[in-house]
């Protein structure tokens, strides 16, 4: 059944789909009156409705039954030096499958990606599409937040104490990720800070360092960006596995 997403505020008496959402339901799926289709908020819930009209600019909704969805622990943050191409959006739609929580692109000394005034905001609006698009082919009931670009350093200056910090490291400190995983088996949130194509500068390894992170080896090998990223998801997720 064709999935659709329904903001939590439309939720309520008059359900309905607008913008682009109502546009992909009766513009591109044909979707028509009394077609059955499922709705997610993003926050964990999912329904199955009923098509009552389809408008110009809404398609109106019955909703018929609810369903919550209970989210995988723990949250997981990712924060990722931008890989040139598509790779990124490659990034995006694997985070989604994983259950990560918030994407933070990051621009970075060595990284080869950057952007002009406005073209962040830009980039946020397309990607932020994107994973809600890996959402609804997937059945992901959670909706991650995808952040606008920002520099290493700005990144740093927002973290908080409090939760487990790892970044995937090609430096002598790195150490073991999977002991590592053990002795933080109670961490509500995990955040995995992954370098770009040229990794971290001497520089930002020193400040991430003292920002918190705990450097860890993902192997002998030298990762691309991308499969850093599904590496260390994918161990978090293995460590703390309920089912």
């Amino acid at each position: 059944m064709d999935r659709f997403f329904l903001s939590p505020e439309q939720w309520g008496q008059a359900p309905a789909l607008t913008g682009d959402e109502a546009h992909h339901c009766c513009r591109v799926m044909r979707k028509k009156d009394g077609d059955q289709v499922l709705v997610f908020d993003g926050r964990g819930r999912e329904g199955e409705a009923r098509i009552a009209k389809v408008s110009k600019n809404e398609v109106e909704l019955e909703i018929l039954s609810t369903t919550d969805s209970k989210a995988p622990g723990p949250e997981i943050e990712i924060a990722v030096g931008i890989p040139k191409g598509k790779s990124f959006d490659l990034i995006l739609q694997k985070a989604v499958e994983m259950g990560v929580t918030r994407i933070q692109p990051l621009m970075s000394d060595q990284g080869n990606v950057r952007f002009k005034d406005g073209e962040g905001k830009a980039k946020r609006g397309k990607w932020q599409r994107a994973v809600l698009e890996a959402c609804k082919q997937c059945g992901q009931n959670f909706l991650p937040e995808v952040a606008e670009p920002m520099g290493v350093d700005g990144y740093l200056q927002e973290q908080q104490p409090g939760f487990a910090k790892f970044v995937g490291a090609l430096t002598p400190e790195a150490r073991n990720f999977r002991s590592l995983l053990g002795e933080v088996a109670g961490a509500g949130r995990v955040v995995l800070l992954i370098g770009p194509e040229g990794d971290f500068s001497t520089g930002e390894y020193e400040r991430i360092f003292e920002a918190g992170f705990t450097p860890v080896t993902l192997g002998d090998l030298v990762l691309r960006t991308e499969t850093a990223v599904f590496w260390m998801v994918a161990a978090v997720r293995y460590q703390f596995q309920e089912s």
